[in-house]
């Protein structure tokens, strides 16, 4: 899993001492590997590459690596093509395709709690405060997402071994 927020020291106000908190927003594995793929190809520019450059790359279970591209390659985030000169490569300009977008075709779920969920058992929902902050919260985490594309993450090649310019 990808953390995004971790070891986070709260401090209590009536004591003036701090208090550890592991707050954690997390990312499913394949959607972080999906970014770190995004960042592959942005780096790659015009340059196709393919399956086996991501899993040498990262380390990554080719299995794995096979169905994160596939999923981008649904999504349209990638495209593929066949044939002795095809390859993997981004499906449009890294600065048209938002971060924030592909956390949200990637991730399952972001109903954070039970009451968030369809279907849900607690029985406090129908007057639970809890919602509204939770809600917020994660419509937060998304904006800041959204206001990031693959251009404004990727790095260069040369980040990953290789001699393209």
């Amino acid at each position: 899993m990808c953390d995004i927020l971790s070891g986070l020291v709260i401090r209590d106000a009536s004591l003036g001492s701090p208090i550890r908190r592991d707050l954690r927003m997390r990312l499913n594995d394949t959607t972080d590997l999906a970014l770190r793929v995004m960042i592959y190809a942005a780096s790659m520019k015009d340059r196709r590459f393919t399956i086996d450059h991501l899993v040498e790359a990262y380390h990554a279970p080719r299995s794995t690596v096979m169905k994160v591209v596939n999923a981008l390659t649904r999504g349209e985030f990638l495209t593929a093509q066949r044939g002795r000169s095809g390859g993997l490569g981004l499906a449009r300009a890294a600065q048209e395709i938002g971060v924030g977008t592909i956390v949200r075709h990637m991730e399952t779920d972001f109903d954070l709690v039970e009451c968030m969920r369809s279907g849900g058992d607690c029985t406090i929902t129908a007057s639970c405060r809890l919602i509204p902050p939770l809600a917020e919260a994660r419509a937060a985490f998304l904006a800041a997402l959204d206001s990031y594309t693959i251009a404004d993450i990727a790095i260069s090649p040369r980040d990953f071994g290789l001699a393209i310019s």
